[in-house]
């Protein structure tokens, strides 16, 4: 009979590092093992929630930060509806308020059908990433580079392109491309990579596969630590600089109710032609479980968005070619900023983004 490592596995108290190093290990003996990992902001009250043992969450240890929970729910399973159950922890970031990863080594049924929906739908009490087709690039160039993998291959992609003005249009893809050529080749389709799957080995090891998506969910068959070190702890970051930066844009939040827009800034001029506002007008009006009003439509763009969520509410111009200007209103959370900034840059484009000064016009 072979020994159930991985009940071995869940029995031990870890910290940070033995935890991913203790993952590792198992890589050995399950050959078909996969962890998967992703980094997300919890409000303090949904935190308390999850570790009060309600339907969904049992917490069943706890050791220097890390948190082992039991997690169920209700699936259809080969035509009957069935009770699912698994595991997973929470890494409880030492250097950012309110900032997790979580960790599982459980089948992807749990984890695609259960575990990772259900932070999804919890929004905006949790809150997931966006990672920008920039940052992406420069991530995975880091893990190749400083770790001298070899072979380091783009396998697998789910890509969307902007045909045209008015649509958006999906595809999987198997281009065993280069990192380079991988992100040329999207770029002349118009289009992003909304999950990349790579394969990369060193010189002595087996060749490992690990995939990456948008809102920084990683799965890997091998190399949890560095895993962890090279994505996890950089997206962790900036899952925290969000927050900070995106928090407090209301007018309720600030002294006078004084204003603090942002700007979606590109280096050419996006809206060089009177056309592209009909472009950007009809992006907006696709966000999910929003409101667009358009104040303005030509020569320039003003538009009033509610978002159902939590009542946010913003108004977005666009009074020169090179920018758009989103300012904040009397309630304006940071996950509806976050949402907001997400929903322009997967249905119209990417740019940089920046605090806005009123006397910038």
């Amino acid at each position: 009979m072979k020994f159930d490592y991985i009940n071995a596995f869940y029995s031990e108290k870890y910290t940070e590092e033995t935890l991913l190093k203790g993952v590792d290990s198992l890589f050995g003996s399950y050959p078909d093992l996969a962890v998967r990992l992703f980094p997300v902001y919890i409000e303090p009250f949904y935190w308390s929630q999850m570790q009060g043992n309600n339907k969904c969450f049992k917490l069943l240890k706890e050791n220097q930060g890390i948190y082992l929970f039991e997690f169920s729910f209700n699936a259809l399973v080969i035509d009957e509806r069935k009770k699912v159950t698994g595991k997973f922890y929470a890494v409880k970031s030492s250097q950012y308020k309110n900032i997790f990863v979580i960790i599982s080594i459980e089948n992807s049924f749990f984890f695609l059908k259960g575990l990772l929906p259900h932070f999804k739908k919890a929004y905006p009490n949790v809150s997931l990433t966006f990672i920008t087709h920039k940052r992406l690039k420069n991530l995975l160039i880091d893990f190749r580079d400083k770790n001298q993998f070899k072979d380091f291959i783009i396998v697998r992609t789910t890509t969307y392109s902007r045909v045209d003005k008015n649509k958006i249009m999906p595809s999987v893809n198997w281009p065993e491309f280069t990192l380079e050529k991988a992100f040329e080749w999207v770029a002349d389709e118009n289009g992003w990579f909304q999950n990349l799957a790579f394969k990369f080995k060193r010189s002595q090891g087996p060749k490992q596969e690990a995939s990456i998506s948008r809102n920084g969910v990683i799965k890997s068959t091998g190399y949890a630590k560095l895993i962890y070190d090279y994505f996890m702890t950089p997206i962790a970051k900036t899952v925290f600089e969000n927050v900070e930066f995106f928090g407090k844009r209301s007018r309720r939040d600030n002294p006078n109710r004084d204003i603090r827009p942002l700007s979606i800034g590109f280096d050419y001029d996006k809206f060089g032609e009177v056309e592209e506002n009909q472009k950007f007008i009809s992006s907006m009006r696709s966000m999910k479980a929003s409101s667009v009003s358009v104040m303005h439509g030509n020569p320039y763009v003003h538009l009033s968005l509610f978002d159902y969520f939590d009542g946010s509410t913003f108004d977005i111009w666009v009074l020169s070619a090179d920018k758009i200007i989103i300012v904040p209103q009397l309630k304006s959370s940071f996950q509806a900023v976050k949402r907001l900034l997400n929903h322009i840059f997967d249905n119209y484009a990417e740019g940089e983004i920046q605090d806005y000064k009123v006397e910038e016009q």
